[in-house]
């Protein structure tokens, strides 16, 4: 029992270490953004701020945030429901049903996941400017319509669906697309949640291809927002500091409040592995 005791005391203190430390980097940053740009760069490095200042939020809002909220809002939806339903549909192709050259189909589209991100970023730019999208926020979804990571994981979370279920459902009747829209697609709510979430993750998150894609101010996203508030020669780091805190909010509460699904989708994959 003491064993078993110092065992547990150990595997939580490792755990809380592992959580601070991964805390203080966000909480640095809340606590920064309250400080004028002196304090911020003191030494030696002051925790809390001696005087709270609003003025990084200030400037935050007077050079115009709104914007690229809503900019990085349409950009984030509109990769989020093309991703999961192209990759949805996709998944279970492969996973439930049977037809010619499936395997190797599936062995080509896997092995696209090796081709470095920036081999792809010039024909990618030739292909949305033919179209007339560049510089515009279709220009940065469109890209982004599909995703192999995305199809490879909800085809692994599709293997596992019983396939009575589906046998039960041919019997009354009913279509592959209303097997599919009406049965897999309900009861995978936990890993398409989580894939929703990672791919959120990423494209709310993204800067290389918006950063080559859109070149007008209104059209920026909130990457590119921050990405222009570090100065040439000196950063204000208040400023620095809000602009991020804004933009990492709207994650945290995505993240709040869909954590069950979020971890309820790894412990599934792990008992299926």
């Amino acid at each position: 029992m003491k064993k078993e005791r110092v065992f547990k005391l150990l595997t939580h203190l490792i755990l809380l270490i592992g959580v601070i430390a991964m805390l203080l980097p966000l909480i640095w940053m809340l606590l920064t953004s309250f400080k004028n740009n002196i304090e911020a760069v003191a030494v030696p490095m002051t925790i809390f701020p001696k005087v709270w200042d609003l003025g990084g939020y200030q400037r935050v809002w007077e050079r115009n945030i709104i914007r690229p909220y809503l900019n990085t809002i349409i950009v984030s939806a509109g990769i989020v429901i093309c991703q999961l339903v192209t990759a949805s549909m996709a998944a279970y192709a492969f996973a439930r049903l049977e037809f010619p050259g499936k395997n190797f189909l599936f062995g080509i589209i896997i092995c696209m996941i090796m081709i470095p991100q920036h081999m792809t970023l010039i024909p990618k730019y030739k292909i949305v400017s033919a179209m007339g999208l560049a510089d515009t926020l279709a220009g940065v979804i469109v890209p982004n319509f599909i995703s192999i990571s995305v199809t490879f994981f909800l085809r692994q979370g599709f293997l596992g669906f019983p396939e009575e279920l589906e046998d039960a459902a041919k019997i009354d009747g009913c279509s592959l697309l209303r097997i599919f829209t009406h049965l897999v697609v309900p009861l995978s709510k936990p890993v398409i949640t989580a894939m929703g979430i990672m791919v959120l993750l990423f494209a709310w998150n993204d800067l290389l291809w918006p950063t080559i894609a859109l070149t007008s101010e209104k059209n920026r996203v909130l990457s590119m927002f921050i990405a222009l508030c570090k100065g040439q020669y000196v950063t204000d780091y208040g400023y620095l500091m809000a602009a991020s805190t804004c933009a990492v909010l709207p994650m945290i509460i995505v993240y709040a409040i869909f954590q069950r699904a979020f971890v309820s989708s790894i412990t599934m994959t792990g008992i299926k592995g």
